[in-house]
């Protein structure tokens, strides 16, 4: 983690901010650093989550990842730093239906003795703060999240977002209970393998800017800003996707998806 934290140090980070800003400075670099991408899924990259796993891949190669990569690496440069920060595990909601059972990596944080999350993993929905517990709502170039207690069939919090009819809209929920970090690889492999799991079908870019949020697949590059504007860019063949691959992505993510499309054709 040494090498993580010294490029957080030399990046503006002060270890005299109150914990709340330096967390929330920790999730941006987090966020311009590693993006939310599902290559080892679709090339078949089973190698357990461990440290070591993370640190090669993200912090080596300079990789994204998934939420069982990105937050169980952010949660350890928060311990690292000095943070009371522990993995928990929630179930997302979309489109009103339910997804696979606590397949969501989280952190949870406890700061002066109030419950928080940080959470750098949820694809280009990203708060870019930390959210305290039935606190104020956290505005961000992807949207308006906050964290509530909410009894539902899958925990008793709930993160939530302004949907675009302006309503509150559940994301995923949970259960304050710290998750051993063993539950990282079972969750890998259920997101590897299930039918239902999101992220086995299409390759998936997601990033989350200062001025708004981009998503890639195959077939279009989608920018959105955060005055509402969006652009959608059609890919014309496979040789304009890798160029916008090339020019969005590092160098190894770059050439994984190549090889991915290689393989696939």
């Amino acid at each position: 983690m040494e090498r993580l934290v010294r490029k957080l140090k030399k990046s503006g980070y002060v270890e005299s901010w109150p914990p709340v800003e330096r967390a929330a400075f920790i999730l941006r670099k987090f966020a311009e650093w590693f993006p939310f991408e599902n290559v080892d899924v679709l090339t078949g990259n089973e190698a357990d989550v461990t440290p070591e796993f993370l640190m090669d891949k993200m912090v080596e190669k300079q990789r994204g990842g998934l939420c069982y990569e990105i937050n169980p690496l952010l949660l350890l440069v928060l311990q690292e730093l000095g943070f009371d920060a522990e993995l928990g595990a929630a179930t997302i909601k979309k489109d009103g239906q339910w997804a696979l059972d606590r397949t969501h990596a989280l952190v949870l944080l406890c700061i002066g003795g109030q419950h928080y999350i940080a959470d750098g993993g949820f694809g280009n929905r990203l708060a870019l703060s930390p959210l305290l517990l039935d606190g104020e709502a956290v505005i961000s170039p992807a949207g308006t999240f906050r964290l509530r207690t909410h009894q539902t069939e899958k925990g008793t919090i709930a993160m939530e977002c302004l949907n675009d009819q302006g309503e509150w809209a559940v994301q995923y929920a949970f259960d304050w209970n710290p998750t051993p970090w063993e539950k990282l690889s079972v969750m890998k492999r259920t997101i590897h393998s299930h039918p239902h799991s999101p992220f086995n079908k299409q390759l998936l870019i997601a990033r989350t800017f200062p001025d708004g949020t981009q998503s890639i697949n195959e077939e279009r590059q989608h920018r959105r800003w955060g005055n509402g504007r969006e652009e959608t860019i059609t890919f014309q063949d496979t040789a304009s996707f890798l160029e916008a691959v090339r020019h969005d992505c590092s160098p190894a993510l770059a050439s994984e998806i190549e090889k991915y499309k290689t393989q696939s054709q």
